[in-house]
């Protein structure tokens, strides 16, 4: 998430100039929400922010607040939005949802999970964080499983610890983030901490700009490749995070690929999608597109001689969701939507003609193929 690194860079704002700041989690939601567990908001005493955890609603509420809320320590606040909630009149939201969020100041010596997601971000691997929400008391206690698989936390007992490291790995092994119940009344808020999506675009032609753009203000990682190197130029792609030549055929070279990767092949050249498939049908991406006809697509399968009926499901050929696209702007809407979209399990249709909620529930069905990316804390 891009926001996320706009928290980060204000987290290192605040800590070189000194500044009080305050960590802002949603933890818990019951109805209608904008924002799920795992949204944050980053508030500096001179009135900065970074981050949301509604759609604008609540934030200066919270900024207003937040000093004084956390004087004795880390608190949880309700938000009661339903049409009988404490608050809805003031607000006049009418999102019929009650949204529980964490408080937690941070300073030089206690910054939370800040600097595990900095961690998450950098090394590109994932982390898992438990925060305790019940008993009221005990707001603040956490866990964490970091990059390296240690386990911290400043839980008062060893059962309790042991008995959140457990739920902690379940949400890492899962790639999801869920909300735990234990014995003795104790509730926790379980999440998976996962690096941003990577996007590989092959292909460095100018329709590849829009589509890097969008993809960045998603705060996706970006690398742009091609077997031009006067396609594949920095300055033409000043957004992205890097862009190499790679020449096709190339098999010494090693793709940037993890389990965080997406592809698009849109080189517009028969022979790169050919290479560059063969070369990306040995990994387990979510989602690999090409661009062009199904026709073509269906050729260059046969021709890479690939019949893997798990490559078969991560290929979308044409790429893209059906929005009528025109001209390179809309293409890269639809292509980035659809990517979405299949990392989320959704099919990308109407929300109007969805019959469940928005977001998925507890007991409702949903596709978990790439479920780390619908895990909020996607750094």
């Amino acid at each position: 998430m891009k926001e996320l690194e706009q928290i980060l860079a204000l987290w290192t704002q605040a800590a070189s100039n000194g500044q009080s700041a305050v960590l802002v989690t949603v933890v818990k939601t019951h109805g209608s929400s904008y924002r799920l567990p795992g949204a944050r908001l980053f508030l500096l005493s001179s009135g900065e922010r970074a981050g949301s955890v509604s759609g604008g609603c609540l934030e200066a509420d919270l900024l207003k607040k937040a000093w004084w809320l956390t004087e004795r320590g880390p608190t949880i606040q309700r938000y009661d939005t339903t049409p009988d909630g404490e608050i809805a009149p003031a607000y006049g939201l009418g999102c019929s949802g009650i949204i529980h969020v964490l408080l937690e100041r941070v300073t030089a010596e206690n910054s939370g999970v800040l600097p595990l997601i900095s961690d998450v971000r950098s090394q590109r691997r994932a982390a898992a964080a438990v925060h305790v929400i019940e008993p009221a008391s005990a707001a603040g206690q956490q866990l964490t499983i970091d990059t390296s698989g240690r386990v911290l936390h400043n839980l008062p007992n060893a059962e309790l610890a042991l008995a959140l490291e457990r739920e902690a790995d379940s949400a890492l092994a899962g790639h999801t983030s869920h909300l735990a119940h234990l014995s003795g009344g104790v509730e926790a808020f379980v999440e998976t901490l996962n690096p941003p999506v990577r996007l590989l675009v092959f292909g460095a032609g100018d329709d590849a700009i829009p589509l890097t753009k969008f993809a960045k203000l998603l705060g996706w990682n970006v690398v742009v490749l091609d077997g031009r190197a006067h396609y594949a130029r920095r300055e033409k792609f000043p957004e992205a995070d890097d862009v190499i030549t790679w020449p096709a055929g190339q098999t010494r070279f090693k793709l940037p690929i993890d389990s965080w990767t997406v592809a698009v092949l849109m080189t517009h050249s028969y022979s790169q999608d050919l290479d560059i498939l063969q070369a990306v049908s040995s990994h387990p991406l979510a989602y690999v597109g090409i661009l062009g006809p199904r026709k073509r697509a269906s050729q260059l399968l046969t021709d890479a001689d690939l019949d893997s009926p798990e490559f078969a499901d991560a290929l979308h050929s044409p790429m893209g969701l059906d929005i009528g696209a025109d001209g390179p702007e809309q293409v890269a809407l639809a292509v980035i939507a659809e990517i979405q979209a299949t990392l989320n399990g959704r099919e990308g249709g109407l929300l109007r003609e969805r019959t469940g909620s928005i977001h998925a529930r507890t007991g409702e069905e949903e596709d978990s193929a790439a479920a780390w990316v619908r895990s909020i804390a996607c750094a």
